[in-house]
């Protein structure tokens, strides 16, 4: 063979190669009236599809069902290809086992907490004025939420339960007294639990937390990271990434009234350390815009 054709035969080798499909994994939902997955889903599938002229396509393929624990646990053990997983930054992660893209996924939303009320207790809650108030009443949420941690280091007292549908049971039962999820989850979680007796949304309260969410996954994915990161800044900087929030999260922001309830400030004390400047992504509902939180 002349060396021409053989050259020729490598680089379609090479060609071929390089447009291997690879399967990147996301986190299935947790049941099926659990609507919190979609956006990450649909997010993921952005980078994927901005970054496809440099790295190729790709399969995007979902988990079984899991909790909060079990998720931290296959990141940390590569047990799927590729797997990217939604989580609170915190200064509290192994960065030896499993690595992020320095991006909040959410544009800060799920740092505004609005809540699912027991009906038992909609009026007193409707009275409270200021966080001593506000400490008077049970939440609850998930295990190993992040939520927890900043919840009790303000003050509140917290149950914490492993099982999502869970809690809706509970705070509709009269369990605990308040349920706090982000702007951008009660309004869908609501609907998709229309079905349930005494679950009740207060429409008084905002509790707010900077709460950068981000994609991690296991450390040997490097090539993975870099794509995604590249797919996500890509996406921010021609605007689809903002669109799709919008589209995503437009009508849980308009439903909540933000700016008719009483807004209640909480520190983050697991943000000392983080190594990107969330806040130029971060949405202002005040404002309307990306960028201005202070």
């Amino acid at each position: 063979m002349t060396p021409y054709p053989l050259l020729l035969l490598i680089l379609l080798l090479c060609s071929r190669a390089a447009m291997a499909v690879v399967t990147f994994t996301y986190i299935g939902p947790e049941s099926d009236k659990d609507p919190r997955q979609t956006y990450d889903r649909d997010l993921l599938q952005l980078a994927l599809e901005k970054s496809r002229p440099e790295y190729g396509p790709y399969l995007l393929v979902p988990t079984p069902p899991m909790n909060r624990d079990r998720i931290r646990l296959s990141v940390r053990q590569n047990r799927y290809p590729n797997l990217f997983a939604m989580d609170s930054w915190s200064n509290q992660v192994n960065v030896e086992q499993v690595h992020y893209v320095p991006f909040p996924i959410h544009l800060g939303l799920t740092g505004y907490r609005i809540c699912f009320v027991n009906p038992d207790k909609a009026e007193a809650v409707a009275r409270v004025r200021n966080l001593e108030e506000a400490k008077a009443f049970l939440h609850g949420q998930g295990h190993g939420w992040l939520d927890v941690e900043i919840l009790r280091n303000a003050g509140f007292q917290v149950v914490e339960r492993a099982e999502y549908e869970k809690l809706f049971l509970m705070v509709a039962r009269g369990r605990i007294d308040l349920f706090c999820r982000g702007v951008s989850e009660l309004q869908r979680e609501w609907q998709s639990h229309a079905d349930l007796p005494g679950l009740t949304a207060d429409p008084h309260l905002l509790f707010y937390y900077p709460l950068p969410r981000v994609f991690f996954t296991h450390v040997s994915n490097r090539e993975g990271l870099s794509r995604v990161r590249l797919g996500l800044e890509r996406a921010w900087r021609d605007g689809s990434l903002q669109a799709l929030w919008r589209q995503t999260f437009g009508p849980s922001i308009k439903a909540a009234h933000l700016d008719q309830r009483l807004l209640i400030p909480l520190e983050n004390p697991y943000l000392k350390g983080i190594g990107f400047d969330y806040r130029r992504y971060f949405y202002n509902p005040a404002t309307d815009r990306f960028g201005d939180v202070k």
